[in-house]
């Protein structure tokens, strides 16, 4: 059996093409010299996306796209975001967080709010980037942020021990060149950590087979399970 290639997606949220995107870039090469690893990048530098009103137009019309702004938030990124196996998030570190660009396109991201709630996004890995102008410019509390944005739609966080904690910390120094030394060692022990992660999933979803199914990665049995499980705490599901 020939083993499925994983998909890991790298998304920028810096509105400039500068050090976060070359940190992410460092990532996902890092990730690409994994045999049986693929990706892709959506940079958003120079993009106006509007920040979700929850008004849950997507849902009612069961759509897997955003249908209320015409903004630069493309179908295809839906497409990329719902078919990844693993995901890496990249930001600057603006007030001590992340960027309202990538808050936006993550809150965006609702009409798969559907996929999230059958568990088809639980055995994705994830993991993040924050870059900062100081070398302790608030990466720790920023990475903590990325992480939780990941794990409300069922996302595995890796974590790296003594290579890089919580997600890679690079120091920017203010500059428009990636020139962090300890960054991007992190960046690059991130990346290829996540893709073997992915390999790991991905080859123990095609030697289970029907022993596993996406109700699993919620903690359920099976469908019916996870559907009581939603009834039990007053949920639709």
């Amino acid at each position: 059996m020939v083993a499925k290639k994983s998909l890991i997606l790298g998304i920028s949220g810096s509105p400039r093409v500068s050090v976060t995107s070359k940190a992410l870039d460092s990532a996902l090469k890092a990730a690409e010299s994994v045999p049986g690893i693929t990706t892709m990048k959506i940079d958003l530098a120079g993009h106006d996306i509007s920040n979700c009103k929850n008004c849950n137009v997507c849902i009612n019309k069961n759509l897997d796209f955003c249908p209320v702004f015409k903004d630069d938030l493309k179908k295809e990124y839906y497409e990329m975001y719902k078919n990844c196996d693993g995901i890496i998030l990249a930001t600057p570190i603006y007030h001590m967080t992340a960027t309202g660009l990538i808050q936006n396109f993550l809150s965006r991201m609702k009409p798969l709010s559907q996929y999230a709630r059958q568990g088809k996004f639980g055995s994705r890995m994830g993991a993040g980037i924050a870059v900062g102008g100081m070398r302790n410019g608030g990466q720790d509390f920023c990475l903590t942020v990325l992480n939780n944005m990941l794990q409300s739609s069922g996302v595995n966080i890796i974590g790296g021990g003594v290579q890089f904690y919580n997600g890679a910390a690079v120091w920017s120094k203010n500059q428009k060149e990636l020139n962090d030394e300890n960054g991007i060692l992190e960046t690059q022990a991130l990346g290829r950590k996540l893709a073997y992660m992915c390999k790991v999933v991905q080859s123990g979803i095609d030697t289970l087979g029907e022993d596993i199914n996406d109700a699993n990665f919620l903690g359920f049995h099976n469908d019916e399970d996870l559907k009581q499980g939603y009834l039990n705490r007053g949920l639709d599901y």
